[in-house]
């Protein structure tokens, strides 16, 4: 199938333009955007009095009447792809968060200027200065329960009953005339499908695929699905509709084999599909998410093969009953068969799963396509409980973007922000003065400290500080977003907002949540244990000519010397005592300390342990630490040991890592494997997913390959086309990667 529709690809790539890097090649498509965005900026102009809400409303209905469809006669799947949603930002829905940019900063320009100083020094960083523009979770399960209908009903019924203020009246209408541009976009598809059977030319496949679309649009998903295709076609409608409207960052399918299997079994007994039709319409729903990138562009530098499209497989329901069905195994054989890496699979599992479900998973990966992330229920649903989720809410958890955790429907996870620990310990031994006041930090120095309590104190004091700048300013300031940069469509489709009656940026919803990831624990760690031993519990030497080597990148004889026997100290995930309390310790402190601070919407921060392409890239400009790293060097992934202090075997690295209060870590926390294919069988490859899940880890991102297998495939390429592997919040072809990223990928420590 994925060769009959090539040409379907490159009608996609042309049209909407893929992140490897080609550029959308469509005239018409950019002229409409263009056109669209003239006409606001000259209203916006003339009308410098108008709203928000009031620009929104017009913007919908500007999007929704220059909208042309185009349709792909070997798919029956419509949705408003005008630039993948919300991931690639071309569409006409972003204008008025540009618009609106600089009366968003003017008040908080001071605060602006520090924390862009902040995020360039690489301390840390969001997708914006105070939100996350990025990692939205689109309200699915409303809309296949009752469609974008009974979201209108409701919005008609809370404006009949008179009890909303001048704002709340504005704001509903503005979301009746997002919801008239949905339905005016559906019923475009509808009469294309219907212009396509009328002009002829269509094989007989392609007639089937244009029926399907006319008699489905002309009803669904404004009416609610009815029938399995109807519901698959909605999961993709509703991304989509949100971040071309909305102008958000939308990314995921929802959870398909959860909510879709009432559909199937329908279809199945009442004679209107059979398991091979379906299996065929899943192929094509997602060979046309995989087709929004190019698999052979080189990943080179930051957001290369990235899209940001997911999906959720397996798990429990709101119950507690294991989810493995039909639909499961069909979409996780479609992954296999087509070769597929987009949309991202993210498969939910327990110590429980059943063995079938498991096998089918790591025989992928041990074939060699790292595509997969695992996530942990038995660690995550109680950690989502801790977090103020009812039982039923986080047992429908959906994993979205690279590893965030949200209830689609319920909350909307900020999920883009990263806490650099390496950072701020390097700030704190190599002041820098300019940096620090630019920032207003008054950065306690930890040299001359006479005890290993004195040195942690000042440098958790130093790391202290810079959090609560960052969690109160982005609190206090992203406020604001909302108000400015209104999100009705989004919001106004929550189960939340007839009793909120208030965008999602301003806590509309039924949970608030951002997440705030801890980013280099291991190297964190590891230098506060070091600087522990040498100095102070086995007085190898001073502090100060433990700094003194470290200052100087380790070079030389005698620093040399030294940091081998750095090296010999105690780390993160050696299981041992002495590193295990101290990893707990910070922990516990950062989350007490977080759990203080309201975030943007009103709600609270979690904490998480994850890290994208940072890992390499902060890497190379942070200077030289007591662990051991010289300056340039890679940082720790996530969860991981830093690669080069790493000795043991993968249990105890295991259960090192599961010794963290994981019930702390709601926004989830990544432990990146790579086996070795020659040493690991079917058998010890469950036991070890099994293991993963009874230590209360969270997510897991497995690959398996030898290292001479990833040296040949630098040499002969075109001998591993299919090995893929995935890198931190991605996956791609190993022979794509660049140079650099092929070498940090054989530098692993393989277990």
């Amino acid at each position: 199938m994925k060769d009959d529709l090539k040409i379907l690809y490159g009608k996609l790539r042309n049209y909407f333009g893929v992140n490897g890097g080609q550029k959308c090649q469509d005239a018409s498509r950019l002229a409409r955007k263009a056109e669209t965005i003239s006409f606001m900026e000259k209203y916006s102009s003339a009308h410098p009095e108008a709203s928000p809400l009031a620009l929104r409303a017009l913007l919908y209905r500007k999007i929704s009447e220059k909208f042309q469809p185009v349709l792909f006669e070997d798919s029956p799947f419509y949705s408003c792809i005008e630039g993948n949603g919300g991931w690639n930002s071309s569409t006409a829905g972003i204008w008025l968060l540009v618009h609106q940019e600089m009366p968003f900063r003017d008040p908080v320009e001071e605060d602006v200027q520090r924390f862009s100083v902040a995020r360039k020094e690489g301390l840390f960083c969001c997708s914006n200065f105070f939100v996350d523009l990025a990692h939205h979770a689109p309200p699915i399960p409303p809309i296949l329960e009752g469609g974008f209908r009974s979201v209108r009903e409701r919005a008609l019924s809370l404006l009949e009953k008179g009890n909303c203020s001048p704002e709340e009246k504005e704001y509903m209408n503005t979301l009746l005339e997002g919801l008239e541009a949905v339905k005016r976009i559906q019923e475009k598809y509808g009469d294309a499908a219907k212009e396509k059977l009328r002009s002829g030319g269509l094989t007989p496949r392609q007639e089937k695929f244009m029926r399907m679309m006319a008699e489905s649009a002309a009803r669904c998903p404004w009416e609610a699905p009815r029938t399995f295709y109807e519901a698959l076609n909605t999961c993709a409608f509703v991304r989509e509709i949100m971040g071309e409207l909305d102008g958000l960052r939308t990314n995921s399918y929802g959870r398909p084999d959860a909510w879709l299997i009432k559909f199937y079994r329908k279809d199945l007994a009442e004679g209107r599909l059979t398991e091979e039709e379906a299996y065929d319409l899943i192929c094509r729903f997602l060979l046309a998410g995989d087709a929004l990138y190019d698999h052979d562009s080189k990943v080179e530098s930051y957001s290369e093969h990235e899209n940001e499209l997911t999906l959720t497989l397996g798990g429990c329901d709101g119950n507690g009953k294991e989810v493995f069905n039909d639909l499961t195994r069909l979409f996780l054989r479609a992954y296999r068969e087509n070769d597929l890496v987009y949309p991202k699979p993210h498969c939910r599992f327990s110590a429980s799963s059943s063995k079938e479900y498991l096998r089918l998973i790591t025989d992928d990966i041990l074939s060699g396509r790292g595509i997969y992330t695992l996530n942990n229920d038995d660690s995550l649903i109680p950690a989502l409980r801790k977090d103020g989720k009812s039982l039923e809410d986080a047992r429908n958890y959906c994993c979205t973007g690279c590893w965030d955790i949200v209830v689609l429907g319920k909350e909307d996870n900020a999920g883009g922000g990263y806490f650099n620990l390496a950072k701020i310990l390097e700030y704190s031994l190599y002041p820098d003065r300019e940096v620090l006041d630019a920032m207003h930090y008054d950065f306690l120095s930890p040299d001359n400290a006479s005890s290993f309590e004195e040195f942690f104190g000042r440098i958790m004091a130093n790391v202290m500080t810079a959090l609560r700048d960052r969690l109160s300013t982005q609190g206090r300031n992203g406020r604001r977003f909302g108000i400015l940069v209104p999100s009705p469509l989004n919001s106004g489709c929550s189960d939340a907002f007839p009793e909120t009656k208030r965008d999602f940026m301003c806590g509309g919803q039924t949970y608030s949540p951002h997440a705030l990831s801890l980013c280099f624990f291991a190297n964190f760690v590891d230098s506060l244990l070091a600087v522990k031993e040498m100095c102070f519990d086995r007085k190898k030497c001073s502090l100060s000519r433990l700094l003194e080597a470290v200052k100087a990148n380790w070079a030389g004889e005698e620093n040399g010397e030294l940091r081998r026997k750095v090296l010999q100290c105690a780390h993160w995930g050696d299981g041992e005592k002495e590193s295990t309390l101290l990893a707990r310790r910070i922990l516990d402190e950062l989350y007490r300390e977080t759990r203080k601070y309201e975030n943007e919407k009103g709600g609270k921060y979690q904490l998480g342990i994850w890290v994208y392409r940072e890992f390499r890239f902060w890497g190379e400009k942070t200077k030289a630490l007591p662990d051991g790293r010289r300056e340039g060097e890679i940082l720790s992934q996530s969860l991981n040991p830093s690669h080069f202090r790493c000795r043991e075997p993968v249990t105890t690295v295991l259960r090192a890592l599961g010794s963290l209060d994981m019930e702390k870590v709601a926004g989830n926390s990544v432990v990146n494997l790579m086996l070795e294919r020659s040493s690991v069988t079917e058998e010890t490859f469950e036991a070890l997913v099994r293991t993963f899940a009874e230590l209360k880890l969270q997510q897991l991102q497995l690959n398996c390959a030898d290292r001479n297998e990833l040296l040949d495939a630098q040499k002969h390429p075109e001998k591993h086309q299919n090995l893929f592997v995935r890198i931190c919040g991605f996956s791609a072809k190993f022979v794509s990667l660049s140079p650099q990223w092929q070498q940090e990928v054989i530098d692993r420590v393989a277990f």
